[in-house]
């Protein structure tokens, strides 16, 4: 029975704390494989300074070559409309088998936003979460929202990943626009990649 991982996001742009995340959940939850899958349009942040789909894709392509059991997925990217997960998990599902067991890689951020998603609830019935934290991450709110009854009782699939990695896509986009180096946050063929193609100037 295969146990895939999926981090979703829009990687504008990926970044080492992203492939750090998935390395960590591959090992602690012995995962067959970790799949990036970039939003084509996320409905929760403005279209205005994300790079075009397919200079994300294929940074993610760059950033994963190393890793054997990372592949990238274009199934948000080539669906139109917005990119919603539990869209995405009900074509996963479909795709990977109903013996698949699907693990959402995602960060604090975004689990203590999840009830404003399309369908919440829908995502427990196809996946467990691995929500990762970033240092110093205060979880008083991920705390407060499972104590709501539709969260309470899902309690069981959430598991929390403590990182030490704090590497933020909005910084990385300033400090490219200003001139400053990215090389420690950022994979090297990236970083050249984004600087051929002139992203965030």
């Amino acid at each position: 029975m295969k146990r895939i991982g999926i981090l979703g996001g829009t990687f504008n742009p990926v970044h080492k704390g992203h492939l750090r995340i998935a390395e960590i959940a591959l090992k602690e939850f012995k995962l067959d494989k970790v799949v990036f899958i970039p939003s084509g349009i996320p409905p929760h942040k403005p279209k205005a300074g994300i790079a075009p789909k397919e200079d994300r894709f294929r940074m993610i392509e760059i950033a994963i070559k190393p890793f054997k059991k990372f592949v990238a997925s274009r199934i948000e990217l080539d669906r139109p409309g917005y990119s919603y997960a539990v869209d995405t998990f009900n074509d996963l599902k479909r795709d990977f088998g109903k013996r698949a067991h699907l693990y959402y890689i995602m960060g604090l951020d975004s689990i203590n936003d999840i009830l404003s998603w399309k369908k919440p609830l829908e995502l427990f019935k196809m996946c467990k979460f691995i929500v990762a934290t970033r240092p110093g991450a205060k979880i008083r709110s991920l705390k407060r929202l499972m104590k709501f009854p539709p969260l309470k009782i899902n309690a069981d699939k959430i598991d929390i990943v403590e990182t030490k990695f704090d590497i933020s896509s909005s910084e990385i986009r300033e400090d490219v626009k200003a001139g400053r180096s990215i090389v420690r946050r950022v994979p090297k063929e990236v970083v050249e990649y984004i600087n051929r193609k002139g992203l965030y100037n």
